[in-house]
C-alpha cells in the first residue's frame, strides 16, 4: 500500500504540474487540440514591412550551463543579417552581426586575495556585447557609413538567469568610417571611440513572450579625422506585440522611435510603425503539443 500510495502521489503531481503549465503556455480548444499561447521570441527568422521599409533578422538566444556549477550560467544573445530597405527613399540599414553575453553566477562574487582572503558579493552580472558590419546608406549625396566593430563592456544589475529582463550599463569601443559613395573604397573619415562613450540599456519580456520592449541610450565623445574630439548621443526604444499568431507562428506590431546626433546637424528624431512576421521560431520549452489522451 505505501508503494502504491507513493506512485499514485507522484502521479497527481506531475499531471498537475502538467496541467500548470499548459494552462499558461498551451491553450487548449473545445475539441481538445492544443494550440500554442506561449512564444520564444529569442529564437526565429523573421521579416518586417512598415513605415521605414523592408526588412529581415535571424535571431538565436541559448545558455551554457555547467555540471560541476549549477549556479553559474552564460546567456548568448545573437542577431544575424539584421536589415532594413526603404525602396522608396533608396535607403538601406544592415548589421551583419550583434551579440549580447551575460555570466550570471547566483552568488557573484569578488575575492580580494590580499592578507586574508575576502569574498565581496556583487550586486551586478558581468558581460560584453559585440557588432560587427554595420552600413548606413541613403539616397543623397551623404557617405556611405560603416561600422567595423563596436565592442562594450557591461554590467547587469538585472541579475536574472533567464533573458526576460536586463538592466545593462558600461562602457563602450567603436571604430567607424565613411567611404564615397563612387564605390572605390577610399576612406573619407575615421571616427574612434576608445571606451569614451557609455551605454545604459533597460529591456523587459512578458511572461508569455507577447509583449518585449527596450530602450538603449548612448552617449560620449568620439575622436573625428576630419574635425578631432565632438560629442555625440543617440536612443533607440523599441515595443513589440504579438497581435496575432497563424499556425502558431506569431505575427506582432512592432513600435519604434531613434533619436540621434550628427556632425554638423541638429539631433534628428525618427519613429517607425511596422508588422513582423515570424517564419520560423523556436518553440517555448513550456509549451506542451501532446495529445491530452496517451496514444495507443
Amino acid at each position: 500500500m505505501g508503494a502504491a500510495s507513493a506512485a499514485l502521489i507522484a502521479i497527481v503531481v506531475a499531471v498537475s504540474a502538467e496541467a500548470a503549465a499548459d494552462s499558461r503556455c498551451t491553450g487548449i480548444t473545445e475539441e481538445e487540440s492544443r494550440f500554442v499561447t506561449c512564444f520564444d521570441l529569442g529564437n526565429r527568422l523573421s521579416v518586417t514591412a512598415g513605415s521605414d521599409g523592408f526588412g529581415s533578422a535571424i535571431d538565436v538566444r541559448h545558455t551554457i550551463d555547467f555540471d560541476d556549477d549549477p549556479d553559474l550560467t552564460w546567456k548568448l544573445e545573437h542577431h544575424f543579417a539584421e536589415t532594413t530597405h526603404a525602396a522608396f527613399e533608396n535607403a538601406f540599414d544592415g548589421t551583419f552581426y550583434r551579440g549580447r553575453y551575460i555570466r550570471h553566477a547566483r552568488d557573484g562574487h569578488l575575492v580580494i586575495p590580499f592578507g586574508t582572503p575576502k569574498k565581496v558579493f556583487l550586486p551586478f552580472d558581468i558581460g560584453a556585447l559585440a557588432e560587427v558590419g554595420t552600413i548606413r546608406w541613403r539616397a543623397d549625396d551623404s557617405p556611405v557609413e560603416i561600422g567595423v566593430v563596436k565592442f562594450g563592456a557591461l554590467l547587469d544589475f538585472a541579475r536574472t538567469r533567464s533573458f526576460r529582463r536586463r538592466l545593462t550599463i558600461g562602457p563602450v569601443s567603436r571604430w567607424d568610417v565613411k567611404t564615397s559613395r563612387n564605390l572605390d573604397f577610399k576612406v573619407d573619415e575615421h571616427i574612434v571611440a576608445p571606451f569614451t562613450t557609455g551605454m545604459i540599456e533597460l529591456g523587459a519580456e512578458s511572461l508569455e513572450g507577447r509583449t518585449a520592449g527596450t530602450l538603449r541610450i548612448e552617449a560620449g565623445v568620439a575622436w573625428s579625422s576630419l574635425r578631432g574630439w565632438v560629442p555625440e548621443a543617440r536612443a533607440e526604444a523599441t515595443l513589440e506585440r504579438i497581435i496575432i499568431a497563424v499556425n502558431d507562428r506569431p505575427i506582432s506590431l512592432l513600435l519604434g522611435a531613434r533619436y540621434e546626433t550628427r556632425p554638423d546637424e541638429k539631433g534628428a528624431v525618427t519613429a517607425h510603425i511596422s508588422a513582423r512576421i515570424t517564419l520560423f521560431d523556436k518553440r517555448d520549452v513550456r509549451v506542451n503539443l501532446h495529445p491530452l489522451t496517451a496514444s495507443r
